[in-house]
């Protein structure tokens, strides 16, 4: 029976039990058989789902090994057909359906994908097209005015302002997608847009959100530090929100299904978005289906980054997967006229994809500037110039950056010392939230979640190491330690990758307290989520965050799966002033060479052409 071999691949860790019992039920309802190719696709589909991808491209695995397995199997270990076969074994079969079909998985040629992401591909794909039909009246007089008195001298006349042409294409369309690396802009130019949207209708209703409880607080930070500067009447800086919510909390979700959605929209006529990579591919579909038809939206993140934990790199293809933006000659011939930008400093193209007309890429950074050892790390790290940022890390005589090379399986001793040492001023802090504040000084981040430089036993050592410092602290919970939530609590308002410390108060009893926007909020501890120590925690989860300084944790193998460029991006561009790098020569070489980039058709479908680039393992780039 074809699950002899599923049941080998699941017990060598393989494939997943979710994936085999999705195949074990498929061979069961259609009584597949024996080494069925096709089954052995849709386990692949589905494992690669797990991974992120939201399909499998068959024409770049077609002739070769379905399952990257170094196992001496009994038989062989499934290999594709050549693609004309394979599409026909695979459109014989009544379970897979074609384009718009309800069916478990779906073929469009030359992809495959699970039934359900084939759908919310395609909402996402209908949504997006919705955004780009709509063109907003606006008072060009007014606007070009509003530019002119929020960035009233040029920086350099030999390229154009980037923030004043962001703010130009947010105002004059309904979608804007603002992409750009750490310190390079984006809060600043969204809160610009928002007060010449607000010159235009100064009723128009604003909502902020991000994915996360922690993006949201800081997008509200962020936006209070900035619009008091502007030179913009009192009545209109009023306007501007100082409050924002989490998008679960916007669409009404309540653990089973979403509130808000085209029959219930969103009340709002422009809906702002931070740290939109984070965004999967579902939240995206149930997002553009709440939003009302003629409402803005505004989409601000940095496409370098990594994408969603969930299936899909939503802001990735949305932006062309890296490709270079160039906008259409009306588009570019419009912007000339309301920036005075001189239209031959703007990158235009007579054969523009129609969504670059609503992207603008914010390229230079305020915060690392042309020496910040930091700022040039960064841009190696994302161009994969290992050899480079190698070579940065071990000469560089600054503090900005170092490397402390990792020679065994696990982290050095010496390490762990530093990260005890870094975190045991936080917890003299003499309320919690001045501790909260003092303790996004410094993070220790992780590749993983298990393993020997995992986030688990990282937690551990560091815990240890203060206990040591600390006789009196508890091994479970403590005053001032750290704990992240690992589950969404909709009663509560506490989610999934939130990060609070525990507190004792005048009795000396301990509570948990969070950071909301806008405010600080304490739980009991009887009352806390399920929640985990947080001295370390994955680079994943600090999507969002911003530390002082950072300890970057890889692991040892350079062929981890986890391993890539967009992680170490990552990771680097969450300090401000110093990252220690610990990790092994060829993990480090290995992972910046590595450009991981998911499977999906929504880049395609949204006009992008696909480039040699979009692979699953990518390559150095020159």
């Amino acid at each position: 029976m074809p699950e002899t071999m599923l049941e080998r691949l699941v017990q060598e860790g393989v494939i997943s039990p979710l994936t085999f019992g999705f195949a074990a039920f498929l061979a069961d309802e259609f009584i597949l058989k024996e080494g069925s190719i096709a089954l052995f696709t849709a386990a692949l589909v589905s494992e690669r789902n797990q991974s992120g991808d939201t399909c499998i491209d068959l024409s770049m695995l077609a002739n070769h090994p379905l399952f990257d397995v170094a196992l001496d199997f009994p038989g062989h270990c499934p290999l594709a057909p050549g693609l004309d076969d394979w599409l026909s074994i695979l459109g014989a079969e009544v379970w897979i359906g074609a384009p718009g079909d309800t069916a478990p998985l779906i073929l469009e040629p030359p992809r495959l994908y699970l039934g359900r992401f084939w759908h919310l591909e395609n909402r996402v794909r209908e949504g997006i097209s919705r955004c780009l039909s709509k063109r907003p009246l606006i008072d060009q007089r007014k606007l070009r005015e509003g530019l002119a008195r929020l960035f009233p001298v040029a920086q350099n006349t030999s390229r154009p302002d980037g923030q004043k042409v962001a703010t130009a294409l947010a105002v004059m369309r309904n979608l804007a997608i603002l992409s750009g690396g750490p310190g390079t802009g984006k809060t600043t130019t969204v809160v610009k847009v928002l007060a010449l949207l607000l010159e235009q209708d100064s009723e128009m209703r604003i909502q902020l959100a991000a994915p996360t409880g922690k993006a949201a607080a800081r997008m509200v930070d962020s936006i209070e530090a900035r619009k008091r500067s502007l030179a913009v009447e009192t009545a209109i800086l009023e306007k501007i929100p100082e409050q924002a919510s989490t998008l679960h909390r916007l669409l009404e979700y309540d653990g089973h299904g979403f509130g808000a959605n085209s029959k219930n929209p969103l009340l709002l006529d422009c809906l702002v978005i931070d740290e939109a990579s984070m965004i999967d591919l579902p939240l995206m579909a149930h997002l553009l289906e709440a939003l009302p038809a003629n409402a803005r939206l505004i989409l601000i993140g940095d496409r370098d980054q990594l994408a969603s934990v969930d299936a899909g790199n939503v802001l990735g293809d949305l932006t062309g997967r890296g490709q270079m933006i160039r906008y259409s000659p009306v588009t570019a011939n419009r912007l000339a006229v309301l920036t005075s930008v001189p239209v031959q400093l703007l990158p235009t193209s007579t054969e523009a994809v129609g969504l670059a007309d609503s992207i603008a890429l914010l390229e230079e950074s305020y915060r690392f500037g042309t020496n910040s050892d930091i700022g040039r790390l960064s841009r190696m790290v994302n161009r994969g110039q290992s050899d480079e940022a190698l070579s940065l890390l071990e000469y560089s005589s600054s503090a900005e950056v170092e490397w402390s090379e990792m020679t065994g399986l696990s982290v050095c001793t010496d390490l762990i010392e530093q990260a005890v040492s870094s975190y045991a001023h936080y917890s003299l802090s003499a309320t919690p939230e001045a501790a909260l504040a003092s303790f996004d000084g410094f993070r220790v981040l992780c590749a993983t979640r298990k393993g020997a430089t995992g986030v688990g036993e990282i937690n551990r050592l560091i815990g240890e190491g203060l206990r040591r410092e600390s006789p009196s602290l508890d091994s479970t919970a403590c005053h001032g330690q750290p704990v992240m939530i690992t589950v969404n609590d909709y009663e509560s308002g506490l989610f999934n990758g939130d990060i609070g410390l525990l507190w004792a108060d005048d009795s000396g009893f301990l509570r948990a307290w969070f950071r909301f926007p806008g405010e600080t909020r304490s739980f009991p501890l009887r009352d806390l989520p399920e929640h985990v120590p947080a001295w370390a925690m994955t680079v994943h989860k600090s999507q969002g965050s911003e530390f002082d300084r950072v300890f970057l944790i890889l692991p040892p193998e350079d062929n981890h799966p986890l391993l890539c460029r967009e992680l170490i991006y990552t990771g680097i561009t969450r300090c401000r002033e110093q990252i220690i790098i610990h990790a092994s020569r060829r993990a480090l070489i290995s992972g910046i060479r590595k450009k991981l980039d998911r499977s999906s058709g929504l880049a395609e479908k949204l006009g992008w052409r696909k480039c040699p680039s979009w692979e699953r393992n990518g390559s150095e780039q020159p």
